[in-house]
């Protein structure tokens, strides 16, 4: 009995110490930091779900937490009472929990306006690696071509509605990339932008050819409001009524792309490695 008593009381008295090097277990690797845009959209915000699902999935050993660069997606989200939060919420999160080793990995679509915000945070005290947005090389800009080629039908007049930038025109060369590239594979397809370049232009040569269908796709992770009001709404100047084709379908956004999702992964791996090779901060 004496015995048994002994064994219990072991049990009792090593278990909060094996949480605790779990825990500790937990934080020698680099927290992973997923940085969005966000979405108020609560039916569009579920791939963030299978985002986060194929994330935890792939790498268990890490603390992942999730970043939005949209304030006004976050205080409008806490109107709801639904919690996020930004950059430097997060940041600041992870250092009172003491981690020191911290990858940011952006899930926008180009590395313009709000992946610059995400590299201008304070990092301070932190060893920290970013991981590339989707289409930052050419090599990427295939790679997207080929992960939207199975929603693509060359003979379907097809727009891909992308987000674009007014104010900072530097940040649409990308987007310009991806569009003389895939344009000069389907003949009848375009890319147009809500904002900056290419913008509206080129729904026009859809509209000529006076189609009774036209495929949406989008090149954005959540097909949120841009999607459902700019592309879809039922207003005169939205993109459907622009071309005012009889049927409209819309492809998934691509955070529901797992071809898609393979390229952020290939980034996130590259910049763990990075971050793995930094000195500790004195």
């Amino acid at each position: 009995m004496n015995r048994i008593f002994a064994l219990i009381l072991m049990q009792v008295v090593f278990m909060p110490i094996a949480i605790q090097a779990d825990a500790n277990e937990l934080k020698s690797k680099p927290a992973i930091v997923l940085v969005a845009f966000g979405t108020s959209v609560e039916q569009a915000r579920k791939v963030f779900d299978h985002i986060d699902s194929r994330v935890r999935r792939r790498y268990p050993e890490h603390n992942l937490r999730w970043a939005f660069t949209s304030q006004f997606i976050i205080d409008k989200l806490k109107r709801r009472g639904v919690v996020t939060y930004n950059v430097d919420e997060v940041i600041a999160q992870l250092r009172a929990e003491g981690f020191d080793r911290v990858v940011f990995q952006s899930l926008h679509i180009a590395p313009g306006q709000e992946y610059s915000k995400v590299q201008a945070a304070d990092i301070s005290g932190l060893r920290v690696a970013f991981g590339d947005a989707l289409m930052t090389s050419d090599e990427d800009i295939e790679r997207t071509i080929d992960a939207l080629r199975p929603h693509i039908d060359a003979l379907e007049p097809t727009v891909i509605a992308a987000h674009g930038n007014d104010k900072y025109p530097r940040f649409n060369e990308r987007i310009e990339a991806f569009a003389a590239r895939i344009e000069a594979d389907y003949p009848r397809l375009v890319v147009a932008s809500v904002e900056g370049s290419p913008g509206l232009g080129p729904l026009q040569k859809i509209k000529e050819m006076k189609p009774d269908r036209v495929n949406f796709v989008p090149l954005m992770i959540v097909a949120g409001d841009h999607i459902l009001n700019d592309v879809l709404g039922d207003e005169d100047g939205s993109w459907k009524n622009i071309i005012a084709a009889p049927q409209v379908g819309v492809s998934e956004s691509l955070g529901w792309n797992d071809a898609v999702l393979d390229i952020y992964f290939d980034h996130l791996e590259a910049a763990l490695q990075q971050v793995m090779q930094e000195e500790p901060v004195r």
